[in-house]
């Protein structure tokens, strides 16, 4: 076995410009759709939540309008942590948040203080229904893009609690976590059908101290600078802008990228039903639900059958020609489980109807792959892989980054086991698409995510949808669900 590192893969901004980080991407050359005449030079703001709250984030949100500074950082790491250009039309991003009295609705104390009281459950169904009315009466209003919503302090759901993170496997919980809390996720369900995305935001966001907390082991609150850089990056994109995207050169192939995963009904009572989320190589997405999938008794993993899976990847590629006015030449689906001879002959079968030669099927296994070390004590560089043998690949993800000089996580940091399902796949081609996808997550400016957008998509859409009714009408934008 011998291991190779992948190049960095650069992401496209203004005018075409390329950059190995988001952040420094935008400071240098602004936003990949600056100069379209459809990118949100305004974005209306819509605000939900107690009357401190809303009066705390919208003084922030006016501060960062200004140019913030970056994180103090060790000499040669500086570009660790990027100083926040400003949010507004003087700087690089080009666009300003617009407030208005009207767009603002403050949830009452009183109602706040019968929450505190309530047992969590009832609480928490309480309080999005209170939240629920409020986003509803100013989303119809058509005036706002995003409403951002204050999340409840008197709230003490799964989101409010933190998992207890010990060993080298904190991401499995923390995964979980990261996929949103109770709240979080009732909340954009009952949302979905809204006319301007939901932006949820905790306290420690804007006032940048943590609440105090009994013997809870709690993340390191992020510096100022990257709190308004996650945050602002998101309200671009749910505004309907693109901050990043992947380049793509005129010899490539137009390519489909589908992350499928499976859940359980939130009564735990239905089966597992397949979700698709479908993107461009320029990261343009939209969400796509399939029908019931089998427990398999071999693997005791989901599955579907061949009809079922023929009937996913048809919808979507509906939704994909609907949504970019023609077919992709490539698709590449990736899945968490091993893929059956059914899932493949289907989703082959669907290929063939639509005339589409180039078909990839990636079984990426996020648990169990061997480890590798270094010498030293940072751990391997983001990007190495190893071919294990002719049918897999081991790929990290995470890891040291040459160019921040150091390894940004906490935790040993778990590679990717890459496994094709497809004839005729190239594994290095599979592990350049994955590295670059990885990059492809505009909740978080920092260019080393574990997970690619496909995987990661699938785990937020997959906990919200499970609270919504499969004869529901679903929202296809992706913003919605982030």
């Amino acid at each position: 076995m011998k291991a190779r590192v992948l190049y960095e893969p650069e992401l496209e901004f203004r005018a075409g410009n390329r950059h190995i980080d988001p952040r420094h991407g935008i400071s240098l050359f602004g936003p990949a759709d600056a100069d379209s005449p459809t990118a949100p030079h305004q974005i209306p703001i819509a605000l939900v939540g107690p009357a401190p709250a809303l009066d705390g984030i919208r003084k922030w949100l006016q501060r960062c309008q200004n140019p913030i500074e970056a994180k103090e950082t060790k000499p040669g790491q500086e570009n660790l942590h990027q100083p926040f250009p400003g949010f507004s039309g003087d700087s690089q991003f080009g666009s300003t948040l617009v407030f208005d009295d009207a767009l603002v609705r403050e949830i009452p104390a009183r109602q706040l203080r019968r929450l505190a009281r309530a047992e969590v459950a009832s609480a928490t169904a309480e309080a999005v229904e209170i939240y629920a009315d409020a986003a509803r009466s100013l989303a119809e209003t058509g005036r706002c893009r995003v409403v951002i919503c204050a999340r409840p302090d008197e709230l003490h759901d799964r989101e409010d609690r933190p998992p207890q993170e010990t060993g080298d496997k904190p991401e499995t919980k923390a995964d979980e976590r990261e996929a949103g809390g109770d709240f979080h996720d009732l909340l954009k369900a009952v949302t979905l059908g809204l006319q301007a995305p939901l932006q949820l935001i905790r306290r420690e966001t804007w006032t940048g101290t943590r609440p105090k907390t009994d013997n809870e082991v709690t993340r390191p609150l992020q510096d100022e600078a990257t709190r308004a850089w996650n945050l602002h990056t998101a309200l671009y994109y749910k505004a309907g802008g693109t901050p990043w995207r992947m380049p793509r050169h005129s010899s490539d192939l137009a390519t489909c990228y589908i992350g499928i995963s499976f859940y359980r009904t939130a009564t735990g009572e239905e089966l597992h039903t397949a979700v698709a989320q479908v993107f461009n190589e320029r990261g343009d997405g939209v969400v796509v639900r399939g029908g019931t999938a089998q427990i398999s008794k071999h693997d005791r993993q989901p599955h579907l059958a061949l009809a079922d899976a023929k009937r996913l990847l048809l919808d979507a590629l509906a939704e994909y020609r609907h949504t970019h006015g023609h077919q992709p030449a490539r698709i590449v689906i990736h899945k968490t489980s091993k893929f059956t001879r059914s899932e493949t002959d289907g989703f082959y079968e669907a290929a063939d109807e639509r005339d589409i030669d180039h078909v990839d099927m990636i079984w990426i296994q996020r648990r169990g792959a061997p480890h590798l070390y270094r010498t030293g004590q940072l751990p391997p560089l983001r990007g190495t892989s190893v071919q294990m043998d002719e049918r897999s690949l081991l790929l990290y993800t995470r890891g040291s980054v040459p160019y921040f000089r150091t390894y940004p996580g906490l935790y040993v940091p778990q590679p990717l086991l890459i496994r094709p399902a497809s004839q005729n796949t190239d594994l290095q081609l599979a592990a350049t698409d994955i590295l670059g996808l990885s990059k492809m997550n505009w909740n978080n400016a920092q260019l080393d995510e574990r997970d690619p957008l496909t995987l990661r998509t699938s785990y937020r859409v997959g906990s919200i949808l499970k609270h919504v009714p499969s004869i529901a009408k679903i929202a296809t934008r992706y913003a919605y669900y982030m």
